[in-house]
């Protein structure tokens, strides 16, 4: 069977503006402009294949068809994700790192996670009075439930200590690509965490804690390569942090959740009417619909048929998130927000090998590049969708609820302003 040549758009200088202000939607722009499901950009000598959907997905995450190895951008790696990181492996090396995270995931300690998340944001939101700020309230809650979650011993710190250490996490993943400055702050913020988290597993190291193997500090600080070496403490400590930092960007979701809940389109009133019956759903339907992470990379390592057309061995490709969740060739009426569309599947959403809806990546998730916290992030979800609707009441403060397309990552201007009644 003959594949087709995938079709090619030339970026020009002055049209980067343009795609940037398309932000998450930039891709399906360069789609459209081609009429093809499938398409290459270049920009300065530099190619790029882009591919959404489910089809797709499914070939990206296969390992014979896709390496991750140099296929991340270098200011993403200095910023978000650091460098040598389980995100960066391939191969045994992948499935060996990637097992010391998911080995920490078990009912048990999903269960203690839960426990301490929800008795520290009671605590937070006991304390509130009159107006305040849901993303600065949900970064400090966050930081402080996965840190214990994780082993650190924060009452060694001040409350001005805990909140720049929540800062440098929320540094590190809004200071990816939306302006110099906030770069600077995320390069800064990765410098800060990286050194914090290694002082933290090189103490570890001296003084281990039997019976501490499944808490994240130990695990990590004992964890071995293919070679049943130990990490050099400066990728366990990258690694320690993909632990910590991607719970502290769960409060854009929750950001996004405030928007659904209380802003403009509100579903507040059906959810807590049949909270039981919907939670789940909402909160599926919540990763889907909202834009999160905008696009993932990876270097073809054979040539790959996606969609009819042949994308060569050797190409940079990036499969797009955001399209793929709002692909109406496989989800009906992408564009609503439908509280129960996930009705009676959402175990199926995320615990089984997937691909309909990759807010955190899709395929299996030891062998896989899927998010090793997304059950984290369902457990986050439950408890503070649970709080926001039936904890609590709120009167809802005039604000700006406009949730910017082209900001990384992106949540309402006014980070959802709340009134405790």
């Amino acid at each position: 069977m003959a594949f087709k040549e995938v079709p090619e758009t030339k970026v020009k200088l002055r049209e980067v503006k343009d795609l940037y202000n398309a932000g998450y939607e930039v891709l399906s722009e360069l789609r459209k402009e081609v009429d093809a499901p499938v398409v290459k950009a270049s920009l300065l000598n530099q190619e790029i294949i882009a591919v959404y959907g489910q089809n797709a997905a499914k070939k990206f995450y296969d390992a014979e068809n896709f390496k991750r190895d140099k296929a991340m951008p270098t200011p993403i790696l200095k910023t978000l994700q650091g460098e040598g990181g389980v995100q960066t492996l391939d191969g045994k090396e992948h499935y060996k790192r990637k097992s010391v995270f998911m080995d920490l995931m078990t009912p048990d300690r999903m269960e203690d996670y839960r426990k301490i998340l929800e008795e520290t944001l009671t605590q937070e939101l006991d304390a509130q009075t009159g107006q305040f700020e849901l993303y600065h309230l949900t970064k400090n809650v966050l930081f402080k439930a996965i840190c214990k979650w994780a082993g650190v011993n924060l009452g060694e710190y001040s409350p001005e200590e805990i909140d720049e250490l929540a800062d440098t996490q929320v540094n590190m993943f809004e200071g990816t690509v939306n302006s110099v400055s906030q770069h600077i702050e995320g390069l800064e913020g990765r410098k800060k965490a990286e050194k914090w988290a290694q002082e933290l597993l090189e103490e570890a190291r001296k003084n281990p804690v039997p019976g501490k193997e499944n808490v994240p500090l130990y695990a990590f600080a004992e964890a071995t390569d293919v070679d049943g070496e130990r990490l050099p403490l400066n990728i366990a400590a990258v690694d320690f942090l993909n632990i910590i930092r991607p719970t502290v960007a769960i409060t854009v979701w929750v950001a996004l959740m405030g928007h659904a809940l209380f802003g403009p389109n509100s579903v507040y009133k059906e959810l807590k009417q049949n909270f039981d019956h919907l939670q789940d759903s909402f909160i599926q339907e919540l990763r889907r619909y909202y834009p999160f992470f905008p696009m993932v990379p990876a270097i073809s390592i054979r040539d790959v048929e996606i969609d009819g057309y042949l994308i060569p061995e050797g190409s940079w490709v990036v499969l797009d998130l955001f399209g793929t969740n709002h692909d109406g060739r496989s989800i009906k009426d992408p564009e609503s927000f439908e509280i129960d569309r996930y009705v009676g599947r959402t175990k199926q959403i995320s615990y089984d090998e997937e691909y309909e809806m990759i807010a955190q990546g899709g395929g299996d998730f030891r062998a896989m590049h899927r998010c090793a916290g997304e059950w984290i992030t369902l457990h986050t979800l439950r408890v503070f969708s649970n709080q926001l609707v039936n904890g609590y009441d709120f009167s809802i403060p005039k604000q700006d609820w406009e949730v910017p397309m082209n900001k990384f990552p992106t949540f309402p201007e006014d980070k959802v302003l709340l009134y405790k009644n």
